[in-house]
């Protein structure tokens, strides 16, 4: 009767754990959201009662779509910065010709060599830009593999191994020795 009445909003209420009173149900949305976000443990532990939860394998046939997705994702990141850091110093390189445009004439004589000293600037600046651009990219891709992780694979995953009720379902199979493997080697278990 009670779990009728806590599941109002239409969501799920399940006990995962072995926790009582008030922290006994929880919504399935609300745990998978808290596994998805929180480091490795709570992915498939209670983190106030350290109880392993009942754990049920729903891998999709597919999932090498998802892979694909996550790898489309951090490219498509990467080619972003590396764009956007193109486009800072070649905004950088145009201030420096009006401003100084004049003094690089000179020095670098464009009088004698009009072309010569267009294609030194042109090449000078893609230079600069890729190589900013490249190290940029390479820095900041720890982070973008990281936040794609954390929004993509594990919101995946807390959908693949799905939370079981541990008053409802009583002979819920274990895990593969793959599957643990597999959570093992993420962190996860």
């Amino acid at each position: 009767m009670l779990k009728q009445l806590l599941t109002i909003s239409g969501d799920d209420l399940i006990a995962p754990c072995h926790c009582k009173g008030t922290q006994k149900y929880v919504h399935r949305s609300c745990l998978d959201n808290w596994r998805s976000t929180k480091e490795g443990f709570a992915f498939a532990h209670c983190s106030e009662c350290r109880a392993l939860f009942v754990l049920r394998a729903n891998v999709p046939p597919d999932r090498w779509w998802l892979r694909l997705k996550f790898q489309f994702l951090v490219a498509r990141d990467h080619a972003f910065i590396f764009i956007v850091v193109q486009l800072i110093v070649a905004f950088l390189g145009v201030l420096v010709y009006k401003f100084y445009g004049e003094e690089l004439r000179e020095m670098f004589g464009y009088e004698e060599h009009p072309y010569g000293f267009y294609t030194m600037a042109v090449l000078a600046i893609v230079l600069v830009g890729l190589l900013y651009g490249f190290f940029i990219a390479i820095i900041c891709g720890q982070r973008i593999n990281e936040r794609h992780y954390h929004v993509l694979a594990k919101q995946e995953l807390t959908k693949e191994y799905v939370v079981e009720d541990r008053e409802a379902s009583k002979n819920v199979p274990e895990l593969d020795p793959s599957h643990i493997t597999e959570l093992r080697m993420l962190g996860l278990f």
